[in-house]
């Protein structure tokens, strides 16, 4: 038993058996004080309830110590319940012995010369259930520490799963974006290797934004930015005048967390699917605010021409990871949705609730 468990038993043994000798004395002084007579044996009296509860104490730990009640708190209630109508009888009868014994050979308090079978029985009935009451504490408080250690197991065996997958996710998300900025610079360097030399330089602030977010799960948005317009960058050299951009974020909205990489993956999207493949090229827009306790987030492109091939490893990774680990960072309550349903604009809306 730790020495935490074994404190608190003691208090509430001490606290449990101290206030039932309490309740009993305080009763005894109203009736002298209701009565208006002095009782010559009322120090008697105060003295067989300290010993009554001294022997409660005795009793209950004794019965603890050596039947195993902490083993017995791991049993089902049908198998627990017989055990504990028995052993509430037979320390009700020792206790009424006890108190019978007291009253009547040792403090000789008026009132328990019959010492007969009858007071007995009664005074066992009394004190059984009044060990019951203590039983049934007992074990309500182990089940309760054991559902709560239960539910703190599961808590920490589900926090670990997260963190497991979450982690399974970002290694995945990082080379899958790193792969995509490794193709534009492949392109460039035959075709224009000064820009090739720009965007060398793009890739790797990029590169050290992956490296200094392996560990950080979120970033301010407004870091989260940075790295977009980099990656932007790059794109530029080699869509040139297909890219436009435009960029709609209110100041308070700079500070909010954001998963690290969630703004930048859905910028590669929507280049990827909608200008790159477009000859004409198109749009991206990246707007940000604060409404509702909420932040609003949303990338929208134009949408490529219909019947475009779709592009190449365009299985949804990025879009697939950014909404798991959304979920597993900000709850149920953030939401990615891809709205597709308008013929001008494809739109990737994200929801995240502020912090507490």
């Amino acid at each position: 038993m730790s020495s935490r468990r074994a404190r608190v038993y003691a208090a509430c043994q001490a606290g449990g058996w101290g206030l039932y000798a309490l309740i009993n004395a305080v009763l005894s002084v109203l009736s002298v004080v209701m009565m208006q007579r002095p009782d010559e044996q009322f120090a008697r009296r105060m003295l067989w309830l300290v010993a009554m509860s001294l022997s409660g104490v005795l009793i209950t730990h004794v019965a603890r110590v050596r039947l195993g009640f902490r083993e017995w708190a791991r049993l089902s209630l049908s198998r627990l319940a017989p055990r504990v109508l028995l052993v509430c009888l037979a320390m009700g009868a020792t206790q009424s012995v006890v108190a019978h014994v007291l009253s009547r050979f040792v403090l000789r308090i008026q009132g328990f010369e019959d010492f007969s079978l009858t007071n007995i029985i009664f005074g066992g009935a009394f004190w059984s259930v009044v060990m019951m009451m203590w039983l049934l504490t007992y074990f309500a408080v182990h089940f309760i520490e054991r559902a709560r250690t239960a539910e703190h197991e599961r808590l920490q065996q589900q926090i670990a799963s997260q963190t497991s997958e979450l982690r399974f996710l970002k290694a995945q998300l990082q080379p899958h974006f790193l792969f995509n900025c490794l193709n534009s610079v492949r392109a460039l360097i035959v075709e224009d290797p000064a820009r090739a030399q720009q965007a060398v330089t793009h890739l790797s602030s990029l590169l050290r934004y992956a490296l200094a977010s392996k560990d950080a799960e979120t970033v301010p948005l407004g870091r989260e930015l940075q790295v977009v317009r980099d990656y932007l960058s790059l794109e530029a050299i080699r869509l040139e005048e297909r890219l436009r951009v435009r960029e709609d974020v209110s100041p308070e909205a700079l500070a909010v967390p954001v998963p690290a990489m969630l703004v930048q993956t859905l910028v590669e999207n929507a280049i990827k699917h909608g200008i790159a493949p477009s000859p004409e090229g198109g749009a991206v827009t990246v707007q940000a605010h604060v409404r509702e306790g909420s932040l609003l987030l949303e990338v929208a492109n134009t949408p490529a021409p219909v019947g475009t091939p779709p592009a190449p490893h365009s299985g949804g990774v990025g879009l697939h990871n950014a909404s798991e680990r959304l979920r597993l960072l900000c709850g149920t309550t953030a939401s990615l949705q891809l709205d597709q349903t308008g013929s001008a604009l494809t739109t990737a809306r994200v929801r995240i609730p502020l912090p507490s």
